[in-house]
């Protein structure tokens, strides 16, 4: 298949309806981004989230045009840290979609460039990319381009946890929601100025 001429550039509020036809256009069941798929895929949804991805400070959302203009790639792009004690800054890429119609035609690598390029501004070294556990034409893709595997996140709900865990205790969940909900509210009294010192 040929390649297209791809132009990229930072998505703007106009860009919202093209990037949920996008998105909506994604089969989460199967191909590169297969394994988590949507738990709300309508278009109000889609347009608060991406609206909300725009006016976020910390996020950049890339797109990929064709010739004509068509929306045909997307990436999203953020600064981040990885590491608990030895913090490695990253560009952490997720949301890595491409068109069904124009894929295998360089838009991926296209968006991934100027994610490099966005690193390469900041003088950060690495691009971290998250792709779902259960994609293995997505994990294929990054492998093939360089990619290592860093860790594995695993994901559970603190039902099924609490269950594994014998806390069926009704108290013991009450006590452990009241020291949450205290360690909640000296964080938020926490540099909020209302510390008086004394002369």
């Amino acid at each position: 298949m040929s390649r297209v001429n791809v132009r990229i550039r930072p998505a703007t509020e106009d860009d919202v309806p093209a990037l949920v036809e996008l998105v909506g256009s994604i089969d989460t069941s199967s191909g590169p981004f297969s394994g988590k798929p949507l738990q709300d895929a309508s278009d109000e949804h889609l347009t608060a989230r991406i609206a909300a991805i725009l006016g976020s400070e910390d996020r950049q959302l890339l797109l990929a045009t064709d010739d004509a203009g068509v929306v045909v790639g997307m990436l999203a792009a953020r600064h981040d840290e990885v590491g608990a004690i030895d913090l490695t800054p990253v560009v952490h890429v997720t949301h890595l979609m491409v068109a069904p119609a124009a894929r295998r035609r360089g838009v991926g690598r296209s968006l991934l460039a100027a994610a490099v390029h966005l690193a390469d501004e900041a003088g950060v070294e690495h691009l971290l990319a998250t792709a779902a556990a259960g994609s293995r034409e997505g994990n294929r893709y990054l492998a093939r381009i360089g990619f290592a595997p860093l860790v594995v996140h695993r994901i559970a709900p603190t039902a099924t946890l609490r269950r594994a865990l014998g806390m069926t205790d009704v108290a013991g969940r009450m006590a452990v929601l009241r020291r949450a909900r205290l360690v909640r509210a000296q964080r938020s009294g926490f540099g909020s100025g209302r510390i008086v010192r004394g002369a």
